[in-house]
């Protein structure tokens, strides 16, 4: 299960950013999370920052993703004790994580459908 485990604000891109953990016990893969601002979920017109996560990775447990706000290639890492990080960036031109727009929430993937040619067993339509 991936967490956020810290955020740092600033008023520069390249050095505003969310820390997150997979704190649970198997590789979690990134692509389709989301990060969610509150005031994006209370307010119709989405005034708000979401992040969705295209990347194609897995993250090992106890592994870190560093989600920069500014511009950047992805890469894996290691911090200064060894720990295995994944960097990734927002690409974006203003800080994204404003404070003062409430709570960010990670969304994660809980089911996938993918359209097929093939009914179900057992279900006839008609």
């Amino acid at each position: 299960m991936i967490r956020i485990v810290g955020v740092e604000h600033s008023q520069s891109t390249n050095e505003e950013f969310v820390l997150f953990q997979n704190q649970g016990t198997m590789r979690e893969h990134l692509r389709g999370h989301a990060l969610v601002q509150d005031s994006t979920i209370k307010h119709p017109d989405c005034r708000g920052n979401v992040h969705i996560f295209t990347d194609d990775e897995h993250i090992g447990t106890g592994a870190y993703v560093l989600l920069q706000s500014g511009f950047g290639e992805p890469r894996w890492s290691r911090s200064k004790d060894g720990t295995v990080i994944y960097i990734t960036f927002a690409n974006s031109a203003e800080p994204l994580w404003n404070p003062d727009l409430g709570t960010l929430h990670l969304l994660n993937v809980q089911h996938t459908y993918a359209a097929t040619r093939t009914r179900p067993v057992g279900i006839t339509i008609g």
